[in-house]
Formats: structure tokens, sequence, C-alpha cells
């Protein structure tokens, strides 16, 4: 009963008071992810154009980049002529922030960022509308698998903000909305037992986060001999990671059988898709123009390409033609549960390791990544944990912009996390090196790195 509360008032009051348009833009999702594939196109390239033609106008990056292309997003007759603009580098996002954004948004701009798969800090805004959009598109596809707006929710997930403090605001709010967070930054043996109490007693409907995270604590409460196959749980959303298959097995049985959901998107570039029930992974292509080069040309479909996104909906700060260094093939059309958005699949994202802390505890990455992200002028930053009390922290930085107290805030912060007895030095360096298969890890600990396969 109070789950119906949460959908059709206390959520929606939430919403009206942010100034944000989520259950309209629900309802168009619910709607348009049944369209004709000639409708969708036409959908695609009308909000497109209204995109373009905003960003020439109020934005003075992309007025710039317009004219320096010989485009005019008012002569477009087609999505493909989107193809004379270049891409959108992170680089050219931290090089020209401020003239990339959109002042005069509605209900104002919203600061987030992102360590990235790179290990550069990457600032970026949002405004309403791009909230509402991809809240909507997470709510429509947790429709998906029979969870609801208002349905209890259990957040393996964690912020700066829930690091340090869950303050007591936002305590109520997860409250009156049915949500629950417990910290992914830190799981250890000791805290197994409340972490178990605490879902017990919630007992939510769904869990999401991330499956590393997941994984683990499934591993731990599982050998101390708790269950939660019975305790109401009936899919498990997966995020932020790749999934790996050994994961989504020993999740899904952990909770008594469930299904194990990925989904693919990052905080920059919104959430672009998920897995329906057929297993197939589609993107919202109501809210974004997708494409996949290699060597700056389209792949067709089961060929690897790097993830492009122009976000139809984010108007505070546009990403037209983002690269998000994410690599991933374009899917054959169609499929059994009716949707006739597009399909991706195959998505290579970035994976992270773990750092364990001497007194035994499991910290996700991202709890050290923020304390290092944060810091102005930090350009490239690898955090290498040698054993549970070593710790480097390889730096590549602005001179003029690292302030003075940027080694002694990163020591403190570390330290605050990790416990005093861990030794963290810093070293400034000209350059970051690659893992040898010449990816990036912006983390690698040779203590909490644990099989793929868990």
């Amino acid at each position: 009963m109070y789950n119906k509360i949460v959908k059709h008032l206390i959520f929606p009051l939430h919403e009206k008071i942010l100034g944000r348009d989520t259950f309209k833009f629900l309802d168009q999702l619910s709607k348009e992810q049944y369209l004709p594939e000639k409708e969708i196109k036409a959908l695609q390239f009308r909000k497109l154009k209204e995109l373009l033609m905003h960003s020439q106008k109020n934005i003075p990056f992309y007025a710039e980049r317009f004219a320096a292309a010989g485009f005019d997003p008012e002569k477009m007759k087609c999505i493909e002529e989107i193809k004379v603009l270049p891409l959108l580098s992170k680089e050219e996002i931290r090089q020209n922030l401020e003239d990339m954004k959109w002042n005069d948004s509605p209900g104002g701009l919203h600061r987030y960022n992102t360590g990235g798969s790179s290990g550069k800090p990457l600032v970026f805004y949002f405004d309403r509308r791009r909230q509402a959009y991809d809240a909507a598109a997470r709510a429509l596809t947790h429709q998906w698998w029979d969870v609801d707006v208002g349905d209890k929710e259990l957040y393996l997930w964690g912020s700066p903000l829930e690091i340090t403090k869950q303050d007591k605001l936002k305590d109520f709010r997860d409250k009156i909305t049915n949500d629950l967070l417990i910290s992914a930054f830190e799981i250890s043996e000791q805290q197994i037992p409340d972490m178990v109490r605490k879902i017990k007693k919630f007992k939510p409907k769904c869990v999401f986060g991330y499956p590393s995270t997941i994984a683990l604590f499934c591993k731990m409460a599982g050998k101390k001999g708790y269950d939660l196959a019975n305790e109401g749980i009936k899919v498990v959303f997966s995020t932020a990671e790749v999934l790996y298959d050994g994961q989504r097995k020993s999740i899904g049985l952990y909770f008594g059988g469930v299904p194990v959901v990925d989904c693919y998107g990052s905080r920059e570039g919104g959430f672009v898709c998920q897995e329906c029930k057929e297993g197939k992974y589609h993107v919202v292509d109501s809210n974004y123009i997708i494409e996949y080069l290699k060597d700056g040309k389209d792949v067709g479909p089961g060929e690897d390409g790097e993830v492009v996104l122009t976000h139809l909906d984010a108007w505070g700060m546009p990403f037209v033609r983002y690269r998000t260094g994410d690599v991933a093939q374009p899917g054959e059309s169609g499929c059994a549960c009716g949707r006739t958005w597009s399909i991706v699949q195959n998505i290579q994202g970035r994976t992270t390791d773990f750092v364990v802390t001497p007194d035994g505890r499991w910290q996700h990455a991202l709890s050290v990544i923020y304390v290092v992200r944060d810091i102005e002028g930090v350009d490239e930053f690898k955090i290498l944990q040698h054993s549970v009390d070593d710790i480097e922290v390889l730096l590549k930085i602005h001179d003029n912009l690292y302030p003075g107290d940027g080694e002694q805030r990163i020591v403190t912060g570390f330290k605050k996390r990790m416990g005093d007895s861990v030794d963290v030095r810093v070293t400034l360096t000209d350059s970051i090196p690659r893992d040898a298969s010449g990816k990036y890890r912006y983390v690698v600990s040779k203590v909490g790195a644990f099989n793929k396969e868990m």
C-alpha cells in the first residue's frame, strides 16, 4: 500500500519541488519504446535539430564549433549531417567548461564530476530537463522487470556525501521514498551481520549497485551462513562496471535464483541502455543519438566501435558527439520483447579493483578516487596499492592550479578512509603508465584485485 502512496503522491511532489518533469517524460518514453523505427528516427531528428539550434544560439563553444565546420543546424535535413562536426573529447570539455554551459537553464545548473576511465577528473553540469529524462529512463527500464516507482529499492552505492555522512534530510528522503542506501565503499566481515540485518528488516524488491561490490557482499555473507534467498528480492540491477558471467551467476544464486540485469551508462553520458527480459540491451533511443566508430567510420552489427553519444536532452551542457572511451557493438534490429529501440551488444567498459585496509575492510576503489579527483589542478592520477599499508598515488598536475596543501589533503583523505597506519605517498610525474594491455585502470591493488569470475 505504501508503495502506491510513494508513486502517486510523495515522489511526484518531490519531483515537482525540484522542478523536474520526470513523470511526464516517463509517460512519453513508455509509448515511444514501441514506435515504428521510422517514427523513432523522426523523433530523434526533431530533438537533435532543436538541441543543436539551441546550442548555436546560447552556448559559445558550439556557436564557434558550428561556424568552424560550416554547419547550420537550421538547414539540417537528416541525422547523418551531424557527422560534419568533430567528436567531443573529455580534454575539450576540461579546457572549455565555462563556454559549454547554458547559464540561463531553467532551474539552474547542477555540478557533477567523475574520475573517468582515463583517470582524469571531469567536471560537467546537468540541467533539470536532463536529470528528469535520465530518471524517467531508469524508472521505465525498472518497469521492464516489474519494479515500479515506489517499490522498495536497496542501493549498494555511494558518493562523496555518502562516504562521510548521510545527513538527516537525505536519510528522511530515502525513508519516505522507499529507498535504502548501504555504502558500497567498504565492506568487511565485521559489517556483514549489520548489513544483512538492515536488508532483512527493509525487505527490498530490488537491489541496485556495482556488480563487484554486490558479488563481494554475497560471497562474504554466504561464507558466514547468511541466507537472503527468501527476503522478497525479485531482481538485481547492475551498473557502472562490466558485469561478468561469474558475477551474474553468483549474485543471482545468492538472492534465490533471481535475474541479474545489466545496464550501461555513465555519470556524464547518462542512462544509455539496459537489458530486457529477452537479454537484449535496448538503447533509450528517444534520449540519444548513438554512434559506433572505428577510425572515424561507422561499424556494422557485430563489429567493435567506440561508443559516441549525443544526449538529446542535455540542454544545460550539451554533449554532442561525445567520445565515451568505451567499446561496444551495434546489434541487429528486432527483439521478441516488442520494443523497437536499437540494440547494443558486447559492451566493454571499465573494471575497477578494490582496496583493502589493514583491518580487513574491502573498499570500493571509488572511495579513494573521490579523494584525488576533487582536488583542483589534478590532470591525471593513478592509485597503486602495493600492500595493505602501502599506497602510492601518481599525479600529473597543472602547477598553477594545484593547491599547496594538495598532497596533505590526499594523505589525510586516504588515512581517514583506510586507517592511520597506512603509508600514503604522492609521486608527481609527467606521464601516467598504462597496463601492459594498453588499458588504463585508475586504481590497481595487488591486494584487492580478485578474479572476475568471483
